[in-house]
C-alpha cells in the first residue's frame, strides 16, 4: 500500500464525508486547540448483505458480526436471523445488543 502522497480531506464545520468502512482511512492529530467532534453512522444494505457482497475486510480479523445490533429504519425490526447466520454460523450469544431500541 503506498501511504505518500497522503490525501487529507478537510470538511468545513458540519461538513460530512460518506464512504465505506471497508476503505482504508485514518485520522490525524488535532493541532487546531478546538475540540473536534466525529459522529459515524453504520448502515447495511439488507441486499447486499443477503448476496454476501461487500467489499472485503482486508485491515483486521474480526470475530463474528455486528449484523444483530442494526435495525430497519422504517420499523425497527432486526435483520433476519437467516442473514446473519450467512456471516456467524452460530445462534446468538447471551447478551446484550450493542443498541436496543425503547419499547413503544
Amino acid at each position: 500500500m503506498e501511504l505518500e502522497p497522503e490525501i487529507r480531506v478537510v470538511c468545513p464545520p458540519g461538513g460530512v464525508i460518506l464512504f465505506s468502512a471497508a476503505q482504508m482511512h485514518s485520522t490525524v492529530p488535532n493541532t487546531s486547540g478546538q475540540a473536534r467532534y466525529s459522529i459515524d453512522f453504520r448502515t447495511v444494505n439488507i441486499d447486499d448483505v443477503m448476496a454476501m457482497s461487500g467489499a472485503p475486510n482486508r485491515d483486521s480479523a474480526p470475530v463474528g458480526t455486528s449484523l444483530r445490533d442494526f435495525r430497519r429504519a422504517a420499523d425497527l425490526e432486526s435483520i433476519p436471523e437467516e442473514a446473519v447466520r450467512l456471516y456467524d454460523g452460530s445462534l446468538p450469544a447471551e447478551g446484550a445488543l450493542v443498541f436496543q431500541p425503547p419499547a413503544g
